[in-house]
Protein backbone atom coordinates (compact mmCIF):
# COMPACT_ATOMS: atom_id res chain seq x y z
CA UNK A 1 0.00 0.00 0.00
CA UNK A 2 1.22 3.51 -1.16
CA UNK A 3 2.31 5.71 1.83
CA UNK A 4 0.52 9.26 2.33
CA UNK A 5 3.92 10.68 1.10
CA UNK A 6 4.29 8.94 -2.13
CA UNK A 7 0.69 9.46 -2.88
CA UNK A 8 1.04 13.11 -2.66
CA UNK A 9 3.79 13.00 -4.80
CA UNK A 10 1.97 11.35 -7.55
CA UNK A 11 -0.86 13.66 -7.41
CA UNK A 12 1.26 16.80 -7.27
CA UNK A 13 3.32 14.76 -10.77
CA UNK A 14 -0.38 14.35 -11.92
CA UNK A 15 -1.67 17.69 -11.30
CA UNK A 16 1.79 19.31 -12.57
CA UNK A 17 1.35 17.67 -16.26
CA UNK A 18 -2.17 18.42 -16.28
CA UNK A 19 -1.53 22.28 -16.21
CA UNK A 20 1.40 21.70 -18.80
CA UNK A 21 -1.25 19.65 -20.90
CA UNK A 22 -3.92 22.17 -20.79
CA UNK A 23 -1.46 25.46 -21.26
CA UNK A 24 0.76 23.98 -24.66
CA UNK A 25 -1.31 25.09 -27.15
CA UNK A 26 -1.23 28.45 -25.65
CA UNK A 27 2.61 28.52 -25.13
CA UNK A 28 3.71 29.03 -28.69
CA UNK A 29 3.12 32.61 -28.45
CA UNK A 30 4.63 33.55 -25.12
CA UNK A 31 8.23 33.46 -26.85
CA UNK A 32 7.70 35.51 -29.71
CA UNK A 33 5.44 37.65 -27.61
CA UNK A 34 8.12 37.69 -24.95
CA UNK A 35 10.66 38.94 -28.09
CA UNK A 36 8.62 41.89 -29.13
CA UNK A 37 8.30 43.19 -25.72
CA UNK A 38 12.43 42.70 -25.29
CA UNK A 39 12.60 44.39 -28.82
CA UNK A 40 10.63 47.24 -28.18
CA UNK A 41 11.92 47.94 -24.85
CA UNK A 42 15.51 47.81 -26.58
CA UNK A 43 14.15 50.13 -29.54
CA UNK A 44 13.00 52.58 -26.72
CA UNK A 45 16.57 53.30 -25.37
CA UNK A 46 15.34 51.07 -21.48
CA UNK A 47 17.89 50.15 -19.34
CA UNK A 48 18.68 46.59 -20.15
CA UNK A 49 18.73 45.19 -16.54
CA UNK A 50 15.43 46.94 -16.02
CA UNK A 51 13.62 46.01 -18.51
CA UNK A 52 14.70 42.58 -18.22
CA UNK A 53 13.83 42.69 -14.59
CA UNK A 54 10.14 44.18 -15.64
CA UNK A 55 9.80 40.95 -17.43
CA UNK A 56 10.49 38.80 -14.62
CA UNK A 57 8.28 41.30 -12.31
CA UNK A 58 5.27 42.12 -14.42
CA UNK A 59 4.58 39.37 -16.62
CA UNK A 60 1.45 41.32 -18.41
CA UNK A 61 2.74 41.67 -22.45
CA UNK A 62 0.74 44.22 -23.91
CA UNK A 63 0.72 46.36 -20.52
CA UNK A 64 4.68 46.52 -20.58
CA UNK A 65 5.00 46.73 -24.28
CA UNK A 66 2.13 50.39 -24.17
CA UNK A 67 4.93 51.49 -20.85
CA UNK A 68 7.73 51.00 -22.49
CA UNK A 69 6.42 52.75 -25.94
CA UNK A 70 4.85 55.76 -23.73
CA UNK A 71 8.32 56.27 -22.12
CA UNK A 72 10.34 55.84 -25.52
CA UNK A 73 7.51 58.60 -26.53
CA UNK A 74 8.56 60.98 -23.70
CA UNK A 75 5.40 60.43 -21.66
CA UNK A 76 5.49 61.10 -18.06
CA UNK A 77 5.78 58.54 -15.85
CA UNK A 78 2.39 59.08 -14.58
CA UNK A 79 0.82 58.59 -17.37
CA UNK A 80 2.86 55.12 -18.68
CA UNK A 81 2.23 53.40 -15.11
CA UNK A 82 -1.39 54.56 -15.29
CA UNK A 83 -1.83 53.34 -18.93
CA UNK A 84 -0.39 50.40 -17.76
CA UNK A 85 -2.31 49.44 -14.85
CA UNK A 86 -5.64 50.23 -16.92
CA UNK A 87 -4.50 47.40 -19.27
CA UNK A 88 -4.20 44.93 -16.27
CA UNK A 89 -7.21 45.77 -14.78
CA UNK A 90 -9.06 42.53 -16.21
CA UNK A 91 -6.73 40.48 -13.64
CA UNK A 92 -8.49 42.17 -10.89
CA UNK A 93 -11.75 40.06 -12.44
CA UNK A 94 -9.55 36.77 -12.79
CA UNK A 95 -8.70 36.73 -8.81
CA UNK A 96 -11.87 37.63 -8.22
CA UNK A 97 -13.05 34.58 -10.29
CA UNK A 98 -9.99 32.46 -8.46
CA UNK A 99 -10.52 33.62 -4.69
CA UNK A 100 -12.55 30.90 -3.57
CA UNK A 101 -9.74 28.59 -4.86
CA UNK A 102 -6.91 30.44 -3.82
CA UNK A 103 -8.35 30.56 -0.17
CA UNK A 104 -7.75 26.78 -0.27
CA UNK A 105 -4.24 26.96 -0.53
CA UNK A 106 -1.20 27.70 2.16
CA UNK A 107 -0.55 31.05 2.96
CA UNK A 108 2.58 31.08 1.25
CA UNK A 109 1.06 29.60 -1.77
CA UNK A 110 -1.49 32.45 -2.02
CA UNK A 111 1.32 35.16 -2.15
CA UNK A 112 3.65 33.03 -4.82
CA UNK A 113 1.28 32.35 -7.31
CA UNK A 114 -0.81 35.60 -7.95
CA UNK A 115 2.98 36.97 -9.60
CA UNK A 116 2.56 33.98 -11.40
CA UNK A 117 -0.84 34.94 -13.21
CA UNK A 118 -1.33 35.24 -16.72
CA UNK A 119 -4.47 35.26 -19.09
CA UNK A 120 -3.75 32.14 -20.40
CA UNK A 121 -2.81 30.56 -16.42
CA UNK A 122 -5.77 32.17 -15.11
CA UNK A 123 -8.22 30.83 -17.87
CA UNK A 124 -6.77 27.01 -17.69
CA UNK A 125 -7.30 27.36 -14.24
CA UNK A 126 -10.64 28.62 -13.68
CA UNK A 127 -11.88 26.28 -16.56
CA UNK A 128 -10.16 23.38 -14.68
CA UNK A 129 -11.27 24.33 -11.17
CA UNK A 130 -14.87 24.22 -12.18
CA UNK A 131 -14.84 20.35 -12.15
CA UNK A 132 -11.84 19.79 -9.89
CA UNK A 133 -12.28 20.04 -5.93
CA UNK A 134 -8.92 18.97 -4.68
CA UNK A 135 -7.50 21.94 -3.44
CA UNK A 136 -3.80 20.00 -3.15
CA UNK A 137 -4.71 19.01 -7.18
CA UNK A 138 -5.97 23.02 -7.92
CA UNK A 139 -2.29 24.25 -6.09
CA UNK A 140 0.10 21.97 -8.15
CA UNK A 141 -1.79 22.36 -11.49
CA UNK A 142 -1.94 26.05 -11.13
CA UNK A 143 1.71 26.29 -10.45
CA UNK A 144 2.85 23.94 -13.89
CA UNK A 145 0.89 25.82 -16.11
CA UNK A 146 1.56 29.25 -14.75
CA UNK A 147 5.52 28.34 -14.75
CA UNK A 148 5.11 26.56 -17.78
CA UNK A 149 4.11 29.08 -19.98
CA UNK A 150 6.24 31.90 -18.14
CA UNK A 151 9.38 30.27 -18.51
CA UNK A 152 9.27 30.55 -23.10
CA UNK A 153 8.04 34.89 -22.02
CA UNK A 154 11.09 35.37 -20.00
CA UNK A 155 13.14 33.74 -22.52
CA UNK A 156 11.94 35.74 -25.68
CA UNK A 157 11.77 38.79 -23.41
CA UNK A 158 15.70 38.32 -22.40
CA UNK A 159 16.53 37.89 -25.83
CA UNK A 160 14.65 39.91 -27.37
CA UNK A 161 16.41 42.69 -24.53
CA UNK A 162 19.51 41.42 -25.50
CA UNK A 163 19.97 41.74 -28.99
CA UNK A 164 17.58 44.80 -29.95
CA UNK A 165 17.73 46.22 -33.29
CA UNK A 166 19.16 43.19 -35.05
CA UNK A 167 15.84 41.83 -35.46
CA UNK A 168 14.89 44.71 -37.81
CA UNK A 169 11.67 47.65 -36.57
CA UNK A 170 8.19 47.05 -37.01
CA UNK A 171 8.65 42.83 -36.41
CA UNK A 172 5.08 42.37 -34.33
CA UNK A 173 2.97 39.10 -34.25
CA UNK A 174 -0.37 41.69 -34.57
CA UNK A 175 -2.70 38.45 -34.40
CA UNK A 176 -1.20 36.72 -31.78
CA UNK A 177 -2.79 37.90 -28.33
CA UNK A 178 -6.74 38.31 -29.77
CA UNK A 179 -6.34 34.13 -31.64
CA UNK A 180 -4.94 33.30 -28.12
CA UNK A 181 -8.37 35.00 -26.49
CA UNK A 182 -10.43 33.59 -28.44
CA UNK A 183 -8.77 30.15 -27.97
CA UNK A 184 -9.14 30.59 -24.48
CA UNK A 185 -12.63 31.54 -24.49
CA UNK A 186 -14.61 29.06 -26.72
CA UNK A 187 -14.26 26.21 -24.36
CA UNK A 188 -15.63 28.41 -21.42
CA UNK A 189 -19.11 28.23 -23.46
CA UNK A 190 -20.31 25.70 -22.30
CA UNK A 191 -24.11 27.26 -21.01
CA UNK A 192 -26.20 30.14 -22.94
CA UNK A 193 -25.29 32.82 -20.19
CA UNK A 194 -22.29 32.33 -20.67
CA UNK A 195 -22.14 32.36 -24.69
CA UNK A 196 -24.06 35.75 -24.17
CA UNK A 197 -21.50 37.07 -21.60
CA UNK A 198 -18.51 36.16 -24.54
CA UNK A 199 -20.69 37.28 -27.46
CA UNK A 200 -21.54 40.15 -25.64
CA UNK A 201 -17.46 41.16 -24.40
CA UNK A 202 -16.13 40.18 -27.40
CA UNK A 203 -18.55 42.55 -29.68
CA UNK A 204 -18.04 45.91 -27.49
CA UNK A 205 -14.34 44.66 -27.07
CA UNK A 206 -14.36 44.97 -31.01
CA UNK A 207 -16.39 47.52 -32.20
CA UNK A 208 -14.49 50.04 -29.15
CA UNK A 209 -11.18 48.90 -31.10
CA UNK A 210 -8.93 52.30 -31.39
CA UNK A 211 -10.12 54.15 -27.89
CA UNK A 212 -7.14 54.54 -25.84
CA UNK A 213 -4.98 52.67 -22.80
CA UNK A 214 -6.74 49.26 -23.90
CA UNK A 215 -10.07 50.26 -22.66
CA UNK A 216 -12.17 48.44 -25.10
CA UNK A 217 -10.96 44.96 -23.30
CA UNK A 218 -11.78 46.78 -19.82
CA UNK A 219 -15.01 48.09 -21.07
CA UNK A 220 -15.56 44.32 -23.16
CA UNK A 221 -15.22 42.41 -20.00
CA UNK A 222 -17.56 44.42 -18.10
CA UNK A 223 -19.92 44.33 -20.79
CA UNK A 224 -19.83 40.86 -21.03
CA UNK A 225 -20.17 40.09 -17.19
CA UNK A 226 -23.32 42.54 -16.70
CA UNK A 227 -24.88 40.37 -19.94
CA UNK A 228 -23.85 36.89 -18.40
CA UNK A 229 -25.40 37.52 -15.18
CA UNK A 230 -28.65 39.26 -16.49
CA UNK A 231 -29.03 36.06 -18.76
CA UNK A 232 -28.37 33.57 -15.71
CA UNK A 233 -30.72 35.31 -13.80
CA UNK A 234 -32.98 35.45 -16.14
CA UNK A 235 -32.66 31.67 -16.88
CA UNK A 236 -33.24 31.00 -12.68
CA UNK A 237 -36.39 33.24 -13.28
CA UNK A 238 -37.70 31.35 -16.02
CA UNK A 239 -36.80 27.78 -14.52
CA UNK A 240 -38.98 28.99 -11.10
CA UNK A 241 -41.64 30.39 -13.15
CA UNK A 242 -42.12 26.31 -14.72
CA UNK A 243 -41.38 24.69 -11.63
Amino acid sequence: MPSPTSAAAVTRRSAILAGIRRILPFTVIAGPFGLIYGVTAAENDIDTFAAIIAAFAIMGGAAQIALVELIGDGSSWFVAVSTAIVINLRFALYSATLAGSFADFPRRWRFFLPWAMTDQAAMVGIQEFEHEADPFYRLWFFVGSAMFFATPWWIGSTLGVLIGGEIGPGWQLPFAVPVTFIALLVPSLTTRPKLIAGVVGAGVAVSLYGIPSGLNIILGAFAGIAAGTWASERAERTAEATS
